[in-house]
């Protein structure tokens, strides 16, 4: 039986199959871009919210994170400081999730 095809290229099966392949590859292109984007703004926002919580975690103590001054201690300073203590290592460990997500 002689084909009518001269090559395989020229076949409608492979032709549907081709075109299949490349709109799953150009798909998976989009996908890939908009996780790149999406991974790149959350590597900012965690590096602004470690910078955040710093600072904030700085104001604290500069209000009342004293344990020797009495106007500290009279506003709870010692309970300001193991806030601090906390926002620092959660500060920290954000630190250490962006470092993970960097490329």
């Amino acid at each position: 039986m002689a084909s009518s095809f001269v090559k395989l290229d020229d076949s409608p099966m492979f032709q549907k199959q081709l075109f299949s392949i490349e709109e799953t590859a150009d798909e998976l292109k989009d996908r890939c871009q908009n996780l790149f984007k999406g991974c790149k703004k959350f590597m900012t926002a965690i590096g602004e919210a470690y910078n955040g919580e710093l600072a904030f975690a700085d104001s604290l103590e500069a209000f009342g994170g004293g344990h020797d001054d009495p106007v500290s201690v009279s506003i709870g300073g010692p309970v300001i400081s193991k806030f601090i203590t906390a926002l620092r290592e959660l500060a920290t460990f954000k630190e250490l999730l962006r470092s993970q997500v960097s490329p």
